[in-house]
């Protein structure tokens, strides 16, 4: 800052404490202006805004005690000083609009300010986020979430989105709508990380939404008869209009209790003009403060927690431990569908594993002695049991006898591999068998022809 002194004006040290983005002027019965001030002759003009107004304040230069004039890089170096930390959920685009629009320009219109570092740091979190985001990563409640978590955590990341908009429309005064989307939580969500927390945040707004339904009750009436009389001031044209836009809205609005009545929603939604949706409304907060108020939140915390885990756990295809944490988790939601299903899941997963684990044999392992091309010695296993053959094996072909006119040579040892260790003779051929057997046949008919033709000499 580069303060503007007067000679005859005392200087006030206390003021280093004021904004920086703003002009000060204090004067010297102790008032202080904070805005945007401009010296004209021997006054100083101050614009100071208030809201959404701006109040215009004129003051003598001899009634000032300091005039503390800001720069302009250092007031725009205090705007850009509110974008860090981040807000949730930025996009890709939200980071780059926001880089071209307001800090680049910045960078470039004071290249050698005194704030340029600060401001150089607040471009490299922009950057270092925004390479984030196109990588598929994404800001919810402070912390960043990688885009492999995204895919796995999706029923947590979906209920923190919830719980975010729950957050806003409390901060919006909106008790009803954040009811409304702690609903949307507990219905579908119940075992999330978000759950307890939304759970905590709607018990204390339940006061704010007790007090906005009996506003809306002691309302209702001079809403209605507003409405009557203003439905009774149009013309026939516009009456037909005006009435077929309520009738739309009325309809609108009874599907959507009937939506938040087959959810089970306790406190429903209430239309301002129909007091016995008001009352309906007031008698289920009533039994839902009692019912929140029950709540154990530290149980429910510690659930959530083993939920997530369980949902990690899956991802890593560690199914025991992820059916020992869906487990925990039902026992605290014993009720919720997708709970239920998760668990029984994990547990059908566990069990495969478990059985394809031990019925897995080193016959099966490849790297194993038994996946050898070539047979050990000894192809049984030490237990001396024979494996069986599988039942989709079809049984080998008993082999052709041999001929004896061509026998076939023996299988080579090089090629095929004996299934039986022993040694056994190798069969020999017949032919020298049948050629002696042959001459003997004829030997006897030579003789006994002989013997024939003697006795028949004789006689």
């Amino acid at each position: 800052m580069k303060p503007i002194r007067f000679p005859h004006l005392l200087l006030i040290s206390s003021l280093a404490a004021l904004p920086a983005s703003a002009d000060t002027v204090k004067l010297k019965n102790g008032k202080v202006y904070e805005g945007t001030a401009t010296e004209r002759g021997d006054v100083i003009d101050i614009e100071i805004p208030m809201g959404k107004i701006i109040d215009h304040q004129t003051v003598k230069k001899s009634d000032v005690a300091e005039f503390i004039k800001t720069l302009p890089d250092e007031k725009e170096a205090a705007d850009l000083a509110s974008l860090v930390p981040t807000a949730d959920a930025l996009t890709t685009a939200d980071y780059e609009k926001t880089l071209k629009d307001k800090v680049d320009p910045f960078l470039k219109k004071y290249p050698v300010s005194k704030f340029r570092p600060k401001v150089d740091a607040i471009a490299k979190t922009l950057r270092d986020e925004l390479a984030k985001t196109k990588a598929g990563d994404v800001k919810l409640d402070g912390q960043w979430l990688s885009a492999a978590e995204l895919k796995w955590n999706d029923y947590n990341v979906k209920a923190l989105r919830l719980l975010l908009q729950l957050r806003s429309q409390l901060k919006a005064k909106k008790p009803m709508d954040a009811y409304q989307s702690f609903a949307k939580i507990e219905s579908a969500h119940v075992a999330s990380t978000a759950y307890p927390k939304a759970a905590a945040e709607i018990s204390k707004a339940m006061k704010d939404l007790v007090a906005s339904l009996n506003a809306a009750a002691a309302e209702q009436p001079a809403k209605a008869a507003e409405r009557a009389a203003s439905l009774k001031s149009l013309t026939p044209d516009k009456l037909a209009s005006v009435q077929q836009a309520i009738e739309a809205e009325v309809t609108a609005f009874k599907a959507k209790v009937a939506e938040e009545k087959t959810r089970k929603v306790p406190v429903t939604s209430f239309y301002p003009y129909d007091l016995s949706s008001i009352k309906e409304s007031i008698s289920g907060t009533e039994k839902e403060i009692t019912r929140l108020a029950a709540l154990d939140l530290p149980k429910l915390t510690a659930a959530s927690s083993k939920f997530q885990a369980g949902l990690k756990d899956l991802s890593e295809k560690a199914f025991q431990s992820a059916k020992s944490n869906f487990d925990d988790a039902a026992k605290v939601h014993p009720n919720d569908a997708f709970v239920k299903k998760t668990a029984a899941d994990a547990k059908l997963a566990a069990d495969n594993a478990a059985r394809n684990a031990s019925s897995a044999s080193p016959a099966t392992i490849p790297g194993t002695p038994a996946a050898a091309t070539t047979p050990p010695a000894n192809p049984l296993p030490s237990s001396g049991a024979v494996p069986a053959a599988p039942a989709s094996a079809p049984a080998a072909p008993k082999p052709a006898p041999a001929k004896t006119e061509a026998p076939k040579p023996a299988p080579s040892p090089a090629t095929v591999a004996d299934p039986n260790p022993v040694s056994e003779p190798e069969p020999e051929s017949n032919l020298p068998l049948f050629l002696g057997g042959g001459a003997g046949l004829l030997f006897l008919v030579a003789i006994l022809a002989k013997f024939l033709g003697k006795k028949k000499s004789e006689d």
